[in-house]
C-alpha cells in the first residue's frame, strides 16, 4: 500500500512560496527578464503575481546572516574605501606606493626582481579583482581619476587575470584577512601578458626595467582610464 509522507513543521522547512524566473530574447538579442512570485497551497502553486521590491527585499532579509561571512577586527582599516555585500561580496581598498617583489614571465623580457609601484586600488567582488592606480599626489575623493595599473595581466577595465592563482578566501573570518590574502596572491603570481596598450606612457617593457630596484615609482607615466573612484561602487 502506497504511504503519503506527512512532513512536520518543527522538524523540517516545508515550501511557502516560489520565485519563477522568464527571459526572453528580442530581435537584436538583448534579453528581457521577468520574475514572478507565487504562493504554495497545499501541494500546488498559486497564480503567479510580478515580483515586487518589498518582496524581494524581505526574502533578502532572511538571507543576510549567511551573506555576512566576514567581520572586521576593530576600528574600520585607514585604507578601506568600500565594502558591501548585498547580492555579491564587495570590497574596495587602496595599498600604498611601495617596493615589491614581482614576478615575471621570461617571455616578456622583464626580470624577475624588486620594482617600485604606485598607490593601487583594489576592487574585489566575489572572487574577480580589479586594480587601478592613483596618483599619489592628489587627494582621494569620490571623483579621484583612476589610473591604469602599470602593470601586466590587467584588461584595460581593471579585470585582473590569475591564471591558476587561488581567490577562495571563504576559510577567513576577517575583513583585513581577506584584504591581505588577495594583495599576496596578486603581488605573487607570475605576470605574463600586457592585455591593453595604455598601461604607461611609453614601452611596458623598458618602463619596468628602468625602475629596477629604484626606490619610488614615478607617477608621471600612469595613464588615465577616464574612470573616477565613485564609479567602482556605484556600478
Amino acid at each position: 500500500m502506497e504511504q503519503i509522507a506527512v512532513l512536520n513543521a518543527k522538524d523540517h522547512f516545508l515550501p511557502k512560496f516560489a520565485i519563477i524566473g522568464y527571459e526572453r530574447e528580442d530581435e537584436n538579442y538583448r534579453n528581457d527578464h521577468y520574475f514572478s512570485y507565487h504562493e504554495v497551497a497545499g501541494t500546488k502553486l498559486t497564480a503567479g503575481m510580478p515580483l515586487t521590491k518589498d518582496t524581494a527585499r524581505n526574502i533578502f532579509t532572511c538571507l543576510e546572516g549567511d551573506l555576512i561571512k566576514f567581520r572586521f577586527k576593530g576600528m574600520l582599516p585607514r585604507n578601506l574605501i568600500h565594502f558591501d555585500f548585498k547580492g555579491n561580496f564587495q570590497l574596495i581598498w587602496y595599498v600604498h606606493p611601495k617596493q615589491r617583489m614581482l614576478y615575471f614571465d621570461a617571455q616578456t623580457g622583464i626580470p624577475s626582481g624588486k620594482y617600485p609601484l604606485p598607490k593601487l586600488i583594489f576592487k574585489l567582488e566575489g572572487n574577480s579583482l580589479k586594480v587601478f592606480a592613483l596618483n599619489r599626489k592628489e587627494s582621494l575623493t569620490e571623483d579621484t581619476s583612476l589610473y591604469h595599473a602599470p602593470l601586466l595581466n590587467i584588461g584595460s577595465h581593471g579585470k585582473v587575470c590569475m591564471g591558476n592563482a587561488s581567490m577562495d578566501y571563504d576559510e577567513f573570518e576577517y575583513y583585513e584577512d581577506v584584504m591581505g590574502f588577495v594583495e599576496q596572491q596578486f603581488f605573487r603570481s607570475v605576470f605574463t601578458d600586457t592585455h591593453h596598450n595604455n598601461l604607461v606612457e611609453g614601452n611596458i617593457v623598458n618602463v619596468m626595467k628602468q625602475n629596477f630596484e629604484k626606490p619610488s615609482f614615478d607617477d608621471g607615466v600612469l595613464i588615465a582610464n577616464k574612470m573616477t573612484l565613485n564609479q567602482l561602487y556605484e556600478n
